[in-house]
């Protein structure tokens, strides 16, 4: 099962994700009725076969300090009425970054982020990833800034690319998403 095994609350950006992007849900692939929505798995094996993230690392002078190794994926734009949402598989980069032909491209305001570092084994991290992550938000005295909303997985070198090409099947994935002070209901006295 997957755990949180630490929380930091951290200034970010502004930086701009750029990468290739789909939309999709998240559905149980059902192997007689196949999900109709590209897969978030489909797109990173698209990504890293067609040249995309190789053209992204050639442009490492533009990624910042704090993921200067990883591979990022981010959602973005949740539809809470139909479940659908935008993921984009690349890289963070400063905001100056120019954009190659074909990818897509979003900024990312400067916010304060929950880092959270999710361990566990692949298949059990990335559907308790946001769960835990929010849950352990709410319990340090922030709540999710919805109104911001973008959640991220890093990918660093050191706590999931090289475990991962170790054998290794416990790896750490750093997930990222914007938070506030939490809002605590005003008491009037008289």
């Amino acid at each position: 099962m997957a755990n949180l095994i630490r929380i930091d609350f951290t200034d970010f950006g502004p930086y701009k994700m750029v990468g290739k992007e789909i939309c999709t849900k998240h559905e149980e692939v059902n192997p007689v009725f196949p999900t109709a929505f590209p897969t978030i798995p489909s797109l990173w094996q698209r990504c890293f076969a067609d040249g995309t993230f190789d053209a992204l690392a050639a442009m490492s002078e533009h990624c910042p300090a704090e993921t200067p190794d990883g591979y990022e994926g981010m959602l973005r734009d949740f539809n809470p009425a139909d479940g659908a949402f935008t993921y984009v598989a690349g890289f963070l980069m400063k905001t100056t970054t120019p954009v190659p032909d074909g990818y897509a491209a979003y900024d990312m305001p400067a916010c304060r982020i929950a880092q959270a570092w999710i361990e566990g084994e692949e298949h059990d991290i990335y559907p308790n990833a946001h769960r835990l992550t929010v849950e352990a938000v709410q319990s340090h005295g922030y709540e999710v800034d919805w109104a911001h909303y973008f959640s991220c997985e890093v990918y660093t070198e050191q706590r999931f690319g090289l475990p991962q090409r170790r054998g290794q099947k416990v790896l750490v994935l750093d997930y990222y998403m914007p938070v506030k002070p939490k809002q605590t209901a005003g008491v009037s006295s008289t």
